[in-house]
């Protein structure tokens, strides 16, 4: 092969390599040309969605500017109308309250006084409850033991007539726990209650286990609803025979008789067991009282059977006799007198509160009106200086007018002061001359 057709397939494997290459150039710049167009669309695209926003955002902006303005000018208008009313009823405002405040303190200290009143009234009241209390007590203290003796001996003659009647007897015992009861300063019905069935907490009566209604002689009360059971059903028959015998050995017998009459009814008392049935809430002391009406009677199991009296004990058994049930008594009367006394003076801290609520309310009312009557003082002195009394004042600025040829159409060359019109005359005051107006 010669060397030109060498040459001429060199030259054109040349020019097909060129071709291809030209050809995968163009379709790589057409590939570049249109991303480059895809671009561009999003771009404008982009464009127009921020050129629409940015056209919204003006339009809002104009018409809040236009929107603020005519608010603006509203109020501009309304506190000129304001001034004017605000002018017009401060004077009258002013006079009112001045002839009005009299009245309005002395209504508003009215209910002071009347609290201050009752107040007083409770606090006297106390006073006089806790010295007539001293003295009831102390009278009591001093009449106690001559009661006593009294009632004693009336027991004793009463059990001598009774004697061999037990039911009589122990009717007798039941009124005369009554009488000793109300001598303590205590109100059946209220402090204490007679013969008056045990229920339980929903209102059943309780019965015992052998059946039988539970009904104590006497149920007695603290202020706090404590309940203390008393019993008076002893016996005085054998101590009744044992006064009237003459020889050692019957009064021997008989005394010995009377002991065991305690005893029985002691044994009786255990199996009742009154305090044992009080419903479960409520509040009780732990034993049960037996009233022995007479004293001397007391006095001989005491001294017949020393040991019995701890024995009953024991048992939740309190024995007493008239003497030592007047103390215990007494206690109970003296601890619902403090708490009526507590009652007392929680009133009269209720109504010290009442009180002092109602002050600090009335000072608060005196200290608002002072606020309201100074800051209405500082807003007609600010209204009175934007109107007539500074370089900057409406006053001024007509006057200026007037000077450049611009006045209100009216006879009167001059504005009358004090006049009501609907142009800016009408918020000049009437202390002003004509020629402060015109200077």
């Amino acid at each position: 092969m010669s060397t030109e057709t060498i040459l001429i397939i060199l030259l054109v494997a040349v020019i097909v390599i060129a071709a291809i290459l030209i050809f995968r150039l163009q379709a790589r710049a057409e590939r570049i040309k249109d991303g480059f167009q895809d671009r561009l669309a999003d771009v404008q695209r982009e464009k127009a969605v921020l050129e629409s926003r940015l056209q919204a955002k003006e339009e809002y902006e104009n018409q809040m500017r236009e929107a603020a303005k005519e608010t603006s000018e509203r109020h501009a208008k309304e506190l000129e109308q304001m001034k004017e009313v605000f002018k017009n009823l401060s004077t009258e405002t002013s006079e009112a309250f001045k002839a009005k405040s009299a009245q309005t303190i002395s209504e508003l200290m009215k209910p002071v006084q009347e609290k201050f009143k009752e107040f007083s009234d409770a606090v006297k009241e106390s006073q006089k409850d806790t010295i007539e209390r001293h003295s009831r007590l102390e009278q009591s203290i001093k009449d106690l033991d001559t009661r006593s003796k009294s009632v004693g001996d009336e027991a004793r003659n009463l059990a001598n007539a009774l004697t061999g009647y037990s039911k009589v007897q122990g009717d007798f015992g039941e009124m005369l726990l009554t009488d000793v009861l109300k001598n303590a300063g205590l109100t059946e019905g209220v402090h204490f209650e007679t013969q008056s069935v045990m229920t339980d907490n929903s209102g059943h009566e309780i019965k015992s286990e052998s059946g039988r209604t539970m009904i104590p002689d006497v149920k007695v009360f603290y202020p706090d609803d404590t309940i203390v059971i008393i019993d008076s059903k002893v016996s005085l028959t054998a101590y009744s025979e044992y006064m009237a015998a003459t020889t050692v050995e019957d009064r021997t017998r008989l005394a010995k008789a009377h002991v065991r009459s305690i005893e029985d009814h002691v044994n009786e008392l255990k199996v009742k067991d009154y305090t044992g049935y009080i419903p479960e809430g409520r509040r009780k002391v732990d034993y049960n009282i037996m009233f022995i009406p007479v004293e001397g009677a007391f006095r001989l199991m005491l001294e017949e059977a020393p040991r019995l009296w701890q024995v009953a004990k024991d048992n939740n058994i309190l024995i007493v006799s008239q003497m030592t049930l007047i103390i215990v008594l007494n206690m109970i009367q003296m601890a619902w007198k403090q708490h009526e006394q507590e009652k007392n003076i929680s009133d009269v801290y209720k109504t010290a509160e009442e009180l002092m609520s109602q002050l600090k309310g009335w000072m608060e009312s005196y200290v608002k009106i002072g606020d309201y009557l100074g800051k209405a003082s500082s807003a007609y002195e600010d209204s009175k200086k934007k109107l007539s009394d500074s370089n900057q004042s409406v006053i001024k600025k007509i006057g200026k007018l007037e000077k450049l040829g611009i006045a209100p159409k009216r006879s009167n060359a001059k504005i009358k002061t004090g006049s009501r019109l609907s142009g800016p005359e009408s918020v000049i005051p009437k202390e002003l001359s004509d020629d402060e107006i015109t200077d």
